[in-house]
């Protein structure tokens, strides 16, 4: 229960699981003896081979969905065992779609050691720079969200600190972000 499951859109990379009841309706033991899954990117835990439900006894089932491509995909899981109904088969359903692509890029970091009135934030598109200016004046906050960003491009960043009298620290590290 139930004997479908439709998955609806989910983005490309992200997961999704449903859970399904598998029952013993009748009146002796049954003995599930596999789980079948067919269709991409779909996978099946949570009922074994070997399991043994007495009358009226259920397990969950956790089917799962985790699209790799942006695709329809129309799929099943066969339930094996003794059961004179043996396979119990239900049908799986949904469509991968490409997630949108960001517009924005939280930069987050710890603060300066030092007295500072804000920081600088660069960028670049090779690691090591040269490194472009971001902010056209230092930020009082220990973050800055880049809102020029493109998907597909890896960008490299670092940071300065600057104190009262406009002076720079060296750059922090570089950390690099590959927008999808």
């Amino acid at each position: 229960n139930p004997t479908g499951i439709s998955f609806g859109n989910e983005n490309v990379g992200a997961s999704v699981t449903r859970t399904i009841s598998v029952t013993n309706s009748g009146g002796s033991n049954v003995t599930i003896s596999n789980v079948i899954v067919a269709g991409a990117g779909l996978a099946a835990n949570g009922v074994s081979s070997g399991l043994i439900l007495a009358p009226a006894q259920a397990a969950a089932l956790n089917v799962s969905f985790d699209p790799a491509t942006a695709m329809s995909v129309a799929g099943s899981i066969a339930v094996v065992s003794n059961a004179s109904n043996s396979p119990t088969s239900i049908s799986v359903a949904g469509t991968g779609v490409a997630a949108p692509a960001p517009t924005s890029l939280l930069l987050a970091w710890n603060p300066s050691t030092s007295t500072v009135v804000g920081y600088n934030v660069y960028a670049s598109f090779i690691s090591g720079g040269p490194y472009t200016r971001l902010t056209s004046s230092p930020v009082a906050t220990t973050s800055y969200s880049d809102t020029v960003i493109q998907a597909g491009e890896t960008y490299y960043f670092v940071a300065t600190a600057v104190n009262s009298s406009s002076i720079e620290s060296a750059y922090s590290n570089e950390i690099s972000a590959t927008i999808p």
